[in-house]
């Protein structure tokens, strides 16, 4: 493309002039007529184009107007005002705006704030807050990064696959930085899960260590946890506990597998979790001691507690208690043990014919049934792991004494080898 410059117009209005070329440019063989404005408006020199020459005399005089304003203005300006004007410029001349773009831009912020005096808090308060601003990292990353730190702390398998399944499909559903993310977002993403409130609040736990751990890192600012301000579901208090009783315990055990008789008696006679059994080597498993070892790094709860092994569980494990090894053999990932075990657990409950199999239904019975056997409330809490407030408030009185001495009088049934046959008295 060729360009000629052709000639210079002049546009004045009063003392101000503004100039206009005529230019030929030359595209393609073709010649095109343009027209190019001075402005100075800005207080640097812009060419604006036209095709049209009236079109440029029209922004040319627009342009002469407003700078004869500018210098009637100036001209009219008292010595303190012409002071205060050249301080002004001297202040922008850091930033670099003229002086026409900052009083626009002043006047809008102060329009959305209503008062001017606000305006550096305003800007503090962004360049805290703004993802643009903070360490570049997604909400994937930063949970990525906490699992791997919980990991290196020796914190249990079954605690970051929680972690890791829960954090997983929050970030599928935000992969953005974690500062975009509002307590609106988190609100609506918790009120779209489905199943209990206990389970909606286990998600928020997780979601707010996951923004804890953000907070820590400098990814979001302090005290600007999203999940903090969600609502926390209140479980419902008139469900009552669901646990086997001594003669469905009984049936259960009649048909458990070999392998998972002895995962069986634990839970149901020490009240050991689900996922404490998972974890569970039979080194913990002291039978001497009448205890088993449940040590903080396979435990829910903090600390680690000796749940006992009664009488009649002694004669469950006794036969099938081995020196070393998991007391679950079966899988070796976390989540194919939780599969088998959970397929263990609904065999077993299908052959004794009790189907469906009750969630944390031996749990729930130890508890019952130990704090109706020994009516200690803290001695319970103790051995379960759990609070005395959570024992008395779900578990006391829901059993008799004597029913809870039944359950922990469920005995093996006697080998054909163990009975010693006594002599009949002859007659005379």
């Amino acid at each position: 493309m060729k360009r000629t410059c052709r000639r210079i117009e002049t546009v004045r209005h009063g003392n101000v002039r503004v100039k206009i070329y005529r230019r030929t440019r030359t595209v393609a063989g073709n010649k095109y007529a343009t027209f190019e404005v001075c402005d100075y408006t800005s207080g640097e020199r812009k060419l604006r184009s036209f095709a049209d020459h009236q079109a440029a005399r029209k922004e040319a005089h627009r342009i002469a107007q407003l700078l004869a304003k500018g210098d009637a203005m100036a001209a009219a300006l008292s010595g303190r005002e012409a002071a205060s004007f050249g301080r002004c410029l001297e202040l922008l001349r850091s930033v670099g705006d003229p002086p026409e773009l900052a009083c626009a831009r002043y006047a809008e912020a102060v329009g959305i704030l209503g008062n001017g005096s606000l305006l550096p808090t305003a800007a503090r308060f962004y360049l805290e807050r703004h993802p643009d601003t903070l360490p570049q990292i997604t909400l994937t990353d930063a949970a990525t990064e906490m699992i791997e730190l919980r990991r290196k702390a020796k914190a249990s398998e079954p605690y970051l696959a929680d972690l890791r399944c829960r954090s997983t499909r929050f970030t599928k559903a935000f992969p953005v930085h974690p500062a975009s993310v509002t307590t609106s977002d988190c609100q609506r993403y918790l009120d779209g899960l489905e199943g209990a409130s206990g389970t909606r609040n286990a998600h928020r736990q997780i979601l707010w260590r996951l923004f804890a751990h953000c907070e820590s890192r400098g990814y979001i600012p302090r005290g600007t946890n999203p999940v903090a301000g969600t609502q926390v579901l209140a479980g419902k208090s008139d469900d009552a506990v669901k646990f086997w009783t001594p003669e469905e315990i009984a049936k259960l055990l009649a048909v458990a597998d070999h392998a998972y008789l002895p995962a069986l008696a634990i839970a149901a006679f020490a009240g050991l979790r689900t996922s404490e059994i998972l974890a569970l080597d039979w080194r913990d498993v002291r039978l001497t001691d009448h205890t088993i070892k449940v040590v903080h790094r396979k435990a829910r709860c903090a600390g680690t507690r000796l749940a006992p092994i009664t009488g009649n569980l002694f004669a469950w494990l006794s036969p099938l208690a081995k020196k070393i090894g998991p007391v679950w053999p079966r899988g070796r990932e976390w989540k194919e043990r939780e599969r088998t075990i959970t397929a263990a657990q609904n065999a077993t409950a299908e052959a004794a014919g009790l189907l469906p199999w009750r969630h944390n239904g031996l749990r729930h019975a130890f508890c019952t049934f130990r704090v109706a056997a020994t009516q200690d409330v803290p001695r319970t809490a103790l051995e379960a792991g759990n609070s005395a407030s959570t024992i008395c408030s779900h578990y006391r009185a829901l059993a008799t004494e004597a029913e809870g001495k039944a359950w922990f009088a469920i005995m093996p049934p006697r080998s054909p080898a163990n009975v010693v046959h006594l002599p009949h008295a002859t007659k005379g």
